[in-house]
C-alpha cells in the first residue's frame, strides 16, 4: 500500500515539477549525490528551515519524511531521464527529427538538408510527417519505460 502511495505521489509530482517544488535542487546538474543517502530531495543537515519545509510538505501529503524524500528523489530522477534521453527518426541526409521524452518536448529539432529540399514539397512533407510520428511513438515508449524504472527504483528503496 505504501509503495503505491509513494509511487503515485512521485508520478503526480513528476507531472507538476515546474509548478510545485518545495525543496528546490540548488546543486549544479553535474553534481553527484553519491553520499547523500536520499539524493537531491534530502534536506540539508545545516539548513533547519529547509528541513521544516520538507516535514510540512510530507505531513500535508500524509507521508513520513523518508517517504516524501523518496518520492521527491524519484520525481527528480524521472524528470532528469525525460530531459536527457533523446529519440530521433529520419535520415541525416534528408530529414532528421530529434526530441526528448517530455510531452510536450522541451528539446525538439527538425533538420532538413538541401538534399531533403531537393525531394520536392510532397515527398519532403511525407518524410517529415513519418519522422514526427516515429519520434512521438518512441518518446511515448521511452516515457513508459522511464516510469517503469521509477517504480522499480521506489520498490528497491522501500525494501531497504
Amino acid at each position: 500500500m505504501k509503495l503505491s502511495i509513494v509511487a503515485g505521489c512521485a508520478l503526480l509530482l513528476s507531472q507538476q515539477a515546474a509548478a510545485f517544488n518545495v525543496a528546490p535542487n540548488l546543486r549544479p546538474a553535474t553534481s553527484l549525490g553519491m553520499f547523500s543517502g536520499a539524493g537531491a530531495a534530502a534536506p540539508k543537515e545545516d539548513n533547519p528551515e529547509e528541513a521544516k519545509q520538507v516535514e510540512a510538505a510530507a505531513k500535508a501529503m500524509g507521508m513520513s519524511v523518508e517517504e516524501y524524500t523518496l518520492a521527491m528523489n524519484a520525481r527528480a530522477r524521472l524528470a532528469e531521464t525525460l530531459d536527457q534521453t533523446m529519440v530521433s527518426a529520419g535520415n541525416a541526409d534528408t530529414v532528421l527529427v530529434e526530441r526528448d521524452l517530455n510531452n510536450p518536448s522541451k528539446k525538439f529539432e527538425v533538420k532538413i538538408t538541401d538534399e531533403g529540399k531537393a525531394l520536392g514539397k510532397e515527398e519532403l512533407s511525407k518524410k517529415i510527417v513519418a519522422a514526427l510520428k516515429k519520434t512521438a511513438d518512441e518518446a511515448r515508449t521511452g516515457r513508459g519505460k522511464a516510469q517503469k524504472d521509477m517504480m522499480e527504483y521506489i520498490g528497491e528503496q522501500m525494501k531497504k
